[in-house]
């Protein structure tokens, strides 16, 4: 298997998650990548801790790669959170600082930002 930075320098250049803006920006719609950006860094095809996000029905799934020792990705672990979005925060929290805690911080606003598209809004009477 090849290294992460010899991926990252094979697809750095160009792939099909790559999305250029106007003005210069960069960004990337891969599925491990939680800060959208076009980096290394945040990448969740070339490196082999990666981090994602989704919403299944009002539920928010957070998945792992699972790396095996000194190798590449191997497999997904993912937990689903049906909490209200304080719990799943704390709970996403916990569980990305003790496996990337680099990525703590942009895991808390995804959540944030997917359990306010998640949530039920009141009916005007």
């Amino acid at each position: 298997m090849a290294s992460s930075e010899l991926i990252w320098q094979c697809i750095r250049g160009g792939n099909s998650y790559m999305r250029k803006n106007k003005c210069g920006g960069v960004f990337s719609a891969e599925s491990g990548n939680l800060a959208g950006k076009h980096s290394y860094k945040y990448s969740g095809i070339a490196n082999s801790k990666n981090v994602g996000l989704k919403t299944v029905g009002n539920d928010i799934v957070l998945t792992k790669g699972k790396v095996k020792k000194g190798k590449k990705a191997v497999g997904v672990s993912s937990t689903v959170f049906k909490k209200d979005a304080r719990k799943v925060m704390k709970g996403v929290s916990k569980e990305v600082s003790g496996y990337r805690s680099d990525l703590s911080d942009y895991a808390v606003r995804r959540v944030a930002a997917l359990a306010k598209s998640v949530r039920v809004s009141n009916a005007k009477k």
